[in-house]
């Protein structure tokens, strides 16, 4: 292998990363695909293990990172899906193919780190057969990143879970962050009467240019049981909550939220009896073997990078900073460049 070495983002303790450099294996597990990154992305899951909001971690200190695009380098022996020069896209949502699961790596400082199937905060990426996946030749390589989580997630979430959706109805789309902004993306190609609850004020200045109607949070409880579809990405069980109150009685509420682990929703058992209904969200319920292309499809092989707001490139020694920017709603998305 031409490549010997390479640098990894590592979470060593709750709000902490750090830059650690490791040799290039010099053999592939028989699942495994080494890929060079060009771009990888910062989302919502990534946030939540930063933070030390999904409960107890034990796989401490572990690399990070699950969505990227990249150039195949090698693959193991029993890969068969794509073949080295290949570009393709990453992503933590399992496709066809093979997984044996995470492993270690040693870095030069002989300290074990943890790695998953999946993991692309890196120069190099070493991950499972089945996270791997051909990017469409008209997909440009910097949209090609939004397709590991935020496009399948966000815009499956309209095409595979509302296919009901009409231009007659009405939809609330809770939290526009990358997943909510790909909803957004493919709410408005199906033409309902759009509603957004969005508490960051740089974000509703640019949501404004897309024409569509924006709930101030002191006015929500005039919207309660009005929406035939809900979308709720905001990461809060209380906007999960709210998006439930806000729907019909026969409406249809889809979250894709990941709340701090040990956090509860409540509902109203009689709201569920007269006839709403609740869905969680799986990344959008897609398959991407055969789904990147069709949202690609979708949105007519469109660029759609720009539409997502103020997107920030870092390189991976500034990964801390584009984190905090993240956080605070500074930016709408965060992409490593390498």
């Amino acid at each position: 292998m031409s490549i010997k070495t390479f640098k990894a983002s590592i979470l060593i303790n709750t709000k902490k990363i750090e830059q650690h450099r490791f040799l290039v294996p010099d053999e592939l597990r028989d699942d495994q695909v080494l890929i060079k990154i060009y771009y990888t992305g910062i989302c919502g899951s990534q946030i939540m293990e930063f933070l030390g909001n999904r409960g107890k971690d034990d796989y401490i200190p572990h690399a990070l990172g699950h969505e990227a695009v990249g150039k195949v380098v090698a693959i193991g022996k029993k890969v068969s899906k794509v073949s080295p020069k290949d570009e393709v896209i990453l992503s933590w949502i399992k496709g066809k193919g093979l997984d044996y699961g995470g492993f270690q790596l040693t870095n030069v400082e002989n300290n074990k780190i943890n790695f998953g199937p999946i993991s692309t905060f890196s120069s190099v990426a070493i991950v499972s057969e089945n996270r791997v996946f051909l990017k469409p030749k008209k997909m440009s390589k910097v949209e090609a990143v939004l397709y590991g989580c935020a496009m399948p997630t966000g815009a499956g979430m309209v095409i595979n879970q509302i296919k009901e959706l009409k231009k007659k109805h009405k939809v609330c789309l809770i939290g526009v962050g990358g997943v909510g902004m790909a909803a957004l993306l493919a709410l408005i190609k199906k033409e309902p009467e759009i509603f957004i609850l969005e508490k960051n004020k740089k974000k509703q200045q640019f949501l404004k240019k897309f024409n569509i109607n924006l709930i101030d949070f002191r006015e929500k409880k005039n919207y309660r049981n009005f929406f035939d579809f809900c979308v709720e990405t905001s990461g809060s069980t209380h906007m999960i909550e709210e998006g439930f109150n806000l729907i019909k009685k026969n409406g249809k509420l889809i979250f894709a939220s990941h709340p701090k682990n040990s956090k509860k929703i409540k509902l109203n058992p009689h709201d569920l009896i007269s006839g709403k209904k609740i869905y969680g969200s799986w990344g959008g319920n897609c398959k991407l073997d055969n789904d990147i292309e069709k949202i690609f499809e979708y949105f007519d092989k469109k660029n759609i990078f720009s539409s997502f707001g103020k997107i920030s490139f870092f390189n991976l020694k500034n990964i801390n900073k584009a984190f905090k920017q993240v956080i605070s709603g500074e930016i709408n998305r965060a992409v490593i460049k390498f």
